[in-house]
């Protein structure tokens, strides 16, 4: 009874205390206590970006090629598409996607024979289903990059390039990789047999680069015979057998300030070197230079490179003046000039029994101003057959087939991935034809398959 009645009375006296406090002033120190804490919630995941793809491109009927993707948002779980006009694209599959960190991809890719040559988005969605798109960033292309030069010039029908690697000129052999030809100069043609290079030496001249024993070298600078004042060669003609017969560019006059020094040559191969020739000027034209020759001897060229006269002089010597503008290319029979008149253009004519029938105006290959709505293209080379043209067009390199006087196609040939800039400058004269240039101004490349 006595432990009850201690713990009755520890009781009262706990509720007396309780009652006594309540009754203290207001004022009166109170512990606080925080309110509970919110419950915390569960970040959404973000959606992934696509920046980035390299490399950039690839070509039809590529198999098994990595292309890292760049971006953000990727988890473990994400997987890569290509897409065109926002539905993923059954002809570039995608066979795996990597994992590397939350900024990259590994995607591995096998591009089909007949996929479309244009550029693609790339999706990626993540483990969670969010999705992020890159818009244009890979390119199916015709190019390939030629390594060690930065811009293929001539080609021949042994897929040999000339240009340059920087101020040095080099020749790419589909077996020999990149050979040094000389450490200065321009570089504009090269024969068919790959033994012979023509251009203008570092110190101004008309000069060829020759390798009697073929593109391996050692190439042996030989410059040609002028006026007295330098110059340069432009193209080549190569004879039945293959190598240089003819070389067209031009000669300087000494003494003579501007456009006026300027004498179409040609220069012919003789059994004691090479022997120039001077082209007949149009009247009221100061000066001129061939710019291309076949081996008929016939030269088409001009008087300024982006305006005036567009000239094709016959095999001896006599001019026509095609029009106004620019004339850079000539095919083998000598039916279809090449060039620019405001836009890239060519001039055609007949060849029946042997005669030629009259030049035609120039004619438009394409309408540039629809394509980017500027007039900016130029067509840099024709085949020997006449049938495919190849130039530039808003910044993008372009291939028109032709038949006679028509256009019958045209073919975009981008770069090696966006922005796609690239140019073409040369072609060769296979049955299907292949052409070299630049992309983005930094990286020869051979365009293939086009």
């Amino acid at each position: 009874m006595a432990v009850l009645r201690r713990g009755v009375a520890g009781i009262l006296a706990l509720a007396l205390g309780g009652a006594l406090q309540s009754c203290q002033s207001p004022l009166a120190d109170a512990p606080v206590t925080a309110p509970p804490s919110a419950p915390a919630l569960a970040r959404a995941a973000a959606t992934p970006t696509v920046s980035a793809a390299n490399p950039a491109s690839a070509r039809q009927g590529t198999v098994t090629l990595d292309v890292q993707i760049s971006g953000s948002g990727f988890d473990d779980g994400s997987q890569a598409s290509w897409q065109l006009n926002g539905v993923t694209y059954p002809k570039i599959a995608v066979n795996s996607t990597k994992f590397v960190s939350s900024t990259s991809l590994t995607a591995n890719i096998t591009v089909a024979l007949d996929a479309a040559p244009v550029t693609y988005d790339i999706a990626v969605v993540t483990r969670t289903g969010k999705k992020g798109i890159g818009a244009e960033l890979f390119t199916v292309t015709y190019a390939v990059a030629i390594p060690g030069m930065t811009e293929g010039r001539a080609i021949n029908d042994a897929g040999q390039v000339a240009g340059h690697n920087g101020s040095a000129i080099v020749l790419s052999d589909p077996s020999l990789g990149i050979v040094p030809v000389a450490s200065g100069g321009e570089v504009w043609d090269i024969d068919r047999n790959g033994r012979t290079i023509g251009g203008k030496d570092a110190g101004g001249d008309p000069a060829i680069w020759s390798s009697p024993g073929g593109p391996g070298g050692p190439w042996t600078a030989i410059k040609l015979p002028t006026l007295g004042a330098g110059g340069t060669t432009r193209g080549i003609a190569s004879d039945a057998a293959g190598d240089a017969v003819m070389i067209a560019g031009a000669s300087l006059l000494p003494g003579v300030a501007g456009a006026a020094a300027r004498r179409p040559t040609v220069w012919t191969r003789t059994v004691t070197g090479w022997q120039p020739r001077s082209l007949t000027l149009p009247s009221n034209v100061l000066g001129a230079w061939g710019q291309a020759i076949n081996s008929r001897g016939q030269v088409a060229g001009m008087d300024g490179s982006g305006c005036c006269n567009a000239i094709y002089w016959d095999s001896l010597g006599t001019p026509t003046i095609l029009g106004n503008g620019a004339a850079w290319s000539i095919n083998g029979d000598g039916t279809v000039v090449v060039g620019v008149a405001g836009t890239a253009v060519f001039w055609w004519r007949t060849l029946v029994g042997g005669v030629y029938g009259p030049w035609s105006r120039a004619i438009p290959l394409e309408n540039t101003g629809s394509y980017c709505g500027k007039g900016a293209s130029s067509a840099n080379a024709v085949n020997a057959a006449g049938t495919v043209v190849v130039g530039q067009s808003c910044g993008i390199g372009v291939a028109w087939h032709v038949s006679g006087g028509t256009v019958i196609s045209r073919t975009v040939l981008q770069g090696l991935g966006p922005p796609n800039q690239s140019v073409a400058y040369g072609i060769n004269d296979l049955a299907a034809p292949q052409a070299t240039g630049t992309a983005k101004s930094t990286t020869g490349v051979l365009f293939r398959g086009f």
